[in-house]
């Protein structure tokens, strides 16, 4: 197989060309917005409605798709276990709100240059591959409440969270 781009011809070439009008949505404020016995479920809807409101672009990738259906029907969120069919009715519900980033080729090249630069490991690939993939569509903003899993990504942003905001930093799903 041969490689017609490199990782680090990649991180160049996007570092230049970001897009502040798309906002990546992580799975934690998705699935926020969609329990209404979650704590956070008035901020989260608020927090999306707030971007949406500024003309930001909203965002997802078929990972933080395959991480909400499991959230969803796993069982251990908030007391709720939704069903399949719940599940997936919730997300045929959202899904006209986002614009879905498939992965690319580029997206690999990405990841493999994340993971060198930052020693990434375990786990904590799954937050790197959806970083990989915002950058391959020169997206820097993304909207999550789970801060210290993206602070070490110099690359991005982490959208400021809806004004009214407890400033609790370990809202945690998994």
């Amino acid at each position: 197989m041969e490689v017609a781009i490199s990782a680090e011809v990649c991180v160049e070439r996007r570092s230049t060309m970001m897009d502040d009008k798309r906002c990546v949505v992580d799975t934690n404020v998705l699935v926020y917005s969609t329990v209404s016995s979650c704590p956070w479920h008035r901020e989260a809807r608020l927090w999306l409605a707030a971007l949406v409101d500024k003309g930001i672009e909203l965002c997802i990738t078929p990972q933080i798709v395959r991480e909400y259906l499991v959230v969803l029907t796993r069982g251990d969120i908030f007391e709720r276990r939704f069903t399949p069919e719940e599940a997936l009715s919730e997300l045929e519900a959202i899904l006209p709100t986002f614009t879905l980033l498939n992965e690319t080729e580029e997206t690999v090249f990405y990841l493999q240059s994340l993971i060198r630069r930052y020693q990434i490991q375990g786990k904590a690939i799954h937050d790197a591959n959806i970083v990989a993939t915002m950058l391959s569509y020169g997206i820097s903003r993304l909207a999550t409440y789970n801060l210290n899993d993206f602070r070490r990504f110099q690359e991005i942003e982490l959208e400021p969270r809806y004004q009214g905001a407890d400033g609790d930093e370990t809202h945690r799903y998994r």
